[in-house]
């Protein structure tokens, strides 16, 4: 088996992890949804549904790509700009949902009525989704998503540096900064406020501003895992002779990597899915000594 086969079947496991960990996450708060029927539990479900839909993107792609190195001159199919489209969306999707979680908890801190509202809260998320698959879409109306000469997969033009930086800036920069701006002012709010509010108004607000630092680590580890893919993507930009043959494989292993540990860290700070977990577990626990009680009173009886 050679290396890059070695490196697709990496993917395709990564892939389906990430897919497992975030059906399971959604199918938690469907299970639970008399409890996690707020808003918080619904920004962390939006985020798991990017990965979802990401993860299940990349299994699309791995698997074709299985398919086109048996060939030794493949030929992409018709959809396959359609998945580097699909790719490049759902990764700003993850990024973006990261935004929408910091400004949750800057409203509530700062006590905005920007998302008092069911309505400003449900249209807040589709504005996010109907952004997030519309900014990319000049690269896949002009044919700037086509296959790549290095690998078997449709990619956006790395030889259009425009549409490389600037879908880069909106992906990736775009969320660094307004978490960075958001976390600023929260910090520079509460220090302003702390005389202000008695001790139990600082308490809450001390636990909400270690919630948004959260997502700000959340974000940076997406962001460290990204910058390896990002000096690769510059070298390719320069000389594609530089790189080995079928390289951006290992670039989405990479940028796989954190998703499946992000997702747990963000079950185990959004309060009522942790609880609605623990529940689980205990409900789990109690049916496995049930089904244990049976074998016990035989064994005891036998030895009476």
């Amino acid at each position: 088996m050679d290396f890059p086969t070695i490196i697709n079947r990496i993917y395709l496991f990564v892939s389906s992890l990430n897919f497992t960990v975030a059906f399971g996450f959604l199918a938690l708060a469907a299970l639970y949804r008399h409890r996690c029927f707020n808003f918080p539990t619904f920004l962390a479900c939006n985020t798991a549904l990017a990965v979802l839909l990401n993860s299940a993107n990349h299994l699309a792609i791995g698997v074709f790509m299985l398919i086109w190195d048996q060939y030794e001159y493949s030929t992409v199919d018709s959809l396959c700009p359609l998945r580097a489209y699909f790719h490049h969306s759902t990764i700003a999707w993850i990024h973006h949902s990261f935004i929408l979680l910091a400004v949750d908890r800057y409203c509530k801190i700062r006590q905005v009525t920007l998302l008092k509202s069911h309505i400003s809260k449900i249209c807040i998320v589709i504005c996010q989704w109907i952004f997030d698959f519309t900014f990319d879409l000049p690269a896949l109306v002009t044919g700037n998503m086509p296959k790549l000469a290095t690998d078997n997969i449709c990619f956006v033009a790395l030889t259009r540096l425009d549409f490389v930086l600037y879908m880069a800036a909106v992906s990736f920069l775009l969320t660094d900064i307004s978490l960075s701006i958001i976390y600023r002012l929260l910090v520079r709010h509460i220090r302003d406020a702390s005389s202000k509010f008695n001790s139990n108004q600082q308490v809450r607000m001390q636990r909400d501003l270690t919630v948004v630092r959260r997502i700000v680590l959340l974000n940076s580890q997406l962001f460290v895992v990204g910058i390896p893919v990002l000096v690769l993507i510059i070298l390719t930009i320069i000389r594609v002779d530089l790189l080995p043959h079928k390289f951006m494989r290992t670039l989405l292993v990479m940028s796989n990597l954190p998703y499946s540990p992000m997702l747990v860290i963000l079950l185990l700070q959004t309060p009522d899915l942790r609880q609605s977990l623990i529940e689980c577990r205990n409900k789990l626990k109690l049916c496995r000594s049930t089904r244990l009680m049976p074998v016990q009173s035989i064994s005891l009886s036998a030895t009476a």
